[in-house]
């Protein structure tokens, strides 16, 4: 299954509009669902929102933290 169409359907079951970095649980039910498999992590979490970046279905947008006094700024990816 595409991980665009994955986390859109996961999305939609859980009654969200949105996912970002630290949505660790839904990322992890997306990587599954499209049977990602890579060594680390990050790099599933990294190749998951690379794929909702190319999509149709999704909008990028940023939130941004404060950490220790430094500001980040997150991906976040909103359905159409």
């Amino acid at each position: 299954m595409n991980i665009d169409i994955a986390m859109k359907e996961i999305l939609i079951s859980h009654n969200r509009v949105s996912v970002w970095f630290g949505d660790l649980s839904l990322l992890e039910e997306c990587a599954k669902k499209s049977m990602i498999s890579t060594s680390h992590p990050q790099k599933t979490i990294q190749r998951i929102l690379n794929a909702l970046d190319r999509s149709p279905l999704f909008t990028k947008s940023y939130i941004t933290a404060d950490l220790s006094g430094q500001k980040r700024k997150y991906r976040c990816y909103t359905l159409k």
